[in-house]
């Protein structure tokens, strides 16, 4: 940033620059344009590369969220199977394959609702 601070105080030094208009024109070393010319180029690739960051963050947010969304989902439809297997097991009653299909259908079924 030496040139910049090099340029800035050069600017500060021209006679009228405070009160200057925006027309009015000052001369400057080819060096020195140059550098602005090469800082601008540089601010324009870094905020292009800023708003393709926040792109993908947007992106990430909304997947994290539906993932959440999924284990959420899951997790339920997991305490239904458990729910309907509690039953089969703790049921004295449930002595045959049909019997416990019969709980356990009912049960998913409760659980897609």
């Amino acid at each position: 940033m030496d040139k910049l601070q090099e340029i800035k105080a050069r600017i500060s030094k021209l006679k009228g620059y405070e009160n200057a208009k925006s027309t009015d024109q000052y001369w400057m070393t080819k060096e020195h344009v140059d550098f602005l010319i090469d800082r601008t180029e540089l601010s324009v690739k870094q905020q292009a590369i800023i708003e393709e960051h926040q792109r993908q963050q947007e992106v990430t947010v909304n997947q994290f969220r539906q993932a959440r969304e999924e284990i959420q989902r899951l997790t339920k439809e997991k305490e239904h199977y458990r729910k309907s297997l509690d039953i089969i097991a703790g049921n004295p009653k449930v002595d045959s394959l049909e019997i416990a299909e019969h709980i356990a259908t009912q049960a998913l079924e409760g659980a897609a609702e």
